[in-house]
Parts: structure tokens; C-alpha cells; sequence
């Protein structure tokens, strides 16, 4: 099975070895993930004001290319997957914008594309039953708080990804890895997005992060699972300054969940490399017998 796939602008800059784990992993399920060609940013922000139809031209530049390509476009990034899938709906639905944004493309949009998140792939595609089956190395005894944000659940009635208020497919998934998956009440809040790097809100922005990473860690977890790299930076890279603001709660590290995709199916070990997290994962990972000590650093060598 062939499906057109949209990295994105941080999983193929900064997170590029989280998008190498989801070609690495879709293999091993007999998925090839084909990398859309000459694409560009989708604008990480789907236009608020109803007339702004260049703010769609990106994105539905993305859509239009995979269009020729497949019938549906995968993306590993939630903040993609819902500027993608809002467009996409604007362009079936709307057609007056899409009259226009074809004619300033000079391209044709048959309406004939989907756009899921990679997630919707391995619920809806491959089963998560079948990826319990073929689970190398099983997660267990790993606490893991499946983390959805914002961007991938709302607005629901567009992205019919899940439950707005009680989604269950990072759940699912994290239990078919083998993980002890821990509920928590803020699954669903925002990490503070894009406002961390406003001065004037930043801290109301981490207090955002410091609720979801303290609820964590009130409820048992030892990690956070989630597929959003802003949250990610928001959880991760800020959780230093966030213990330096508000105290009181234990480091916990931050996983994107093509890591424990990857780790599970035991792919190639020198895909990972998690000495780019702020909090480093190995430790735990190491104490639950997930990595050898032995590999621990065998990125640092490489390099």
C-alpha cells in the first residue's frame, strides 16, 4: 500500500528522524510512505477570516499535487493535518474559493483526495489489532499519558478525527505498542501553542504546559505521548523554564509517538536520537529494559 505522505516543515528540518521513524515503521506494516515532491509549508494556520483566500493557496497547492498522486495524504503533524483538512474541505465544499484558487494556481481539483493524520492510517488502514501483532518489542510496564492538543480533534465536525472531548485513537495505539496507558484530564487542553513566543502572553502559555505536565505526572505517568511539534516544544524543550516558573512537579520526558511507534517495531536504532530532547528519555527507557545501556549514547558517538 502506497499513500502520499507530507512531512512538513519541522519533521523535515529540526524532527527530521521523527518523520524517518514513520517511513522506517510504515514498512514494517507494509506501508510505503511516498514523500510528495517540490512541496512547501502549508502556513501552520488555517486563515480565521472568511475571505482570505491566499491564505489557503499553500495548502491547497499541497492537496492538488497529491491529488495527481493518490487518493489520499498523510501528514505526521497535527498542526499540518488541520490546516490540510480544512482546506481540503473549503475546496469540495466551497465552490466559488475553489473556482479561484484553481484559477490562480492554473491547476484542476477534482475532489477526489483525503486527508488523514498518520494516526487515522494505522487505526483505520492498518488495524490496531494487526499492529499488536507485529510488535517486536512490547512497551510494557511503560506509563505513557496520551497528549491530543488542539489541532488534531477541533473543529470536529471538519476533521472528524475523534471525540473532541474524549478521543481514544492515541490511546488505542499506545495500548497496541504494549504501553500502560494512563488517563488524565487534560488530554485534550492546549499547551499554550504558538503564544509561548509572544512576551507579552508567554507566561500564560506556560502555565498552559504546566497543567498538562503536572496532571501527568499527578496521575502516574512517566511519559507524555503526543504528535503535535509544537506541543512537543511547548512540553519538552520549555519544560526546564517551566519548572523554573511554577516548581513543585518532576521532569517527565516527552515522546512523539513515532518514537514509540519506532522502538516497538524495532527498527533500525540509529533512525532515534533522542539527545534532542530537553528532557532525555533514555534513562527510563533504559529502567524499563526498552534500550541497552550499551546503545544508550550511540548517537553522540556517530556523531
Amino acid at each position: 500500500m502506497k499513500v502520499t505522505y507530507y512531512p512538513g516543515c519541522t519533521l523535515y528540518t529540526k524532527a527530521k528522524n521523527l518523520g524517518d521513524l514513520a517511513v522506517a515503521s510504515s514498512k514494517e506494516l507494509g506501508i510505503e510512505l511516498v514523500e510528495l515532491e517540490d512541496w512547501t509549508c502549508c502556513q501552520a494556520a488555517f486563515p480565521l477570516v472568511d475571505d482570505n483566500i491566499m491564505g489557503m493557496i499553500s495548502s491547497a497547492r499541497i492537496i492538488i499535487n497529491a491529488e495527481k498522486l493518490g487518493s489520499k495524504l498523510t501528514t505526521l503533524c497535527s498542526f499540518c493535518y488541520n490546516v490540510l483538512k480544512r482546506t481540503n474541505e473549503v475546496l469540495k465544499n466551497d465552490p466559488e474559493k475553489k473556482a479561484k484558487i484553481c484559477e490562480f494556481l492554473e491547476e484542476e481539483y477534482r475532489g477526489e483526495i483525503e486527508v488523514v493524520h498518520f494516526l487515522e492510517i494505522l487505526r483505520d488502514d492498518v488495524g490496531f489489532d494487526k499492529l499488536k501483532k507485529a510488535v517486536k518489542r512490547k512497551l510494557k510496564g511503560l506509563a505513557v499519558v496520551p497528549y491530543y492538543g488542539c489541532q488534531i480533534i477541533r473543529p470536529a465536525s471538519i476533521l472528524k478525527f475523534d471525540d473532541p472531548e474524549n478521543p481514544m485513537t492515541l490511546d488505542d495505539f499506545l495500548e497496541s505498542l504494549g504501553c500502560d496507558v494512563v488517563d488524565f484530564p487534560f488530554k485534550v487542553e492546549c499547551c499554550g501553542s504558538f503564544q509561548i513566543i509572544h512576551p507579552e502572553v508567554k507566561d500564560t502559555a506556560l502555565g498552559c504546559s504546566y497543567n498538562i505536565l503536572k496532571s501527568a505526572h499527578l496521575n502516574g505517568a512517566e511519559a507524555v505521548a503526543l504528535s503535535c511539534p509544537v506541543c512537543y516544544f511547548n512540553l519538552d524543550k520549555k519544560q526546564n523554564e517551566i519548572a523554573d516558573s511554577f516548581g513543585d512537579f518532576e521532569r517527565i520526558p516527552i515522546m512523539y509517538f513515532t518514537e514509540l511507534l519506532g522502538l516497538a517495531l524495532d527498527v533500525d536504532y540509529q533512525l532515534f536520537d533522542f539527545s534532542k530532547h530537553a528532557i532525555d528519555p533514555r534513562p527510563l527507557l533504559t529502567e524499563k529494559g526498552l534500550i541497552e545501556d550499551k546503545r544508550i549514547t550511540v548517537k553522540e558517538e556517530a556523531k
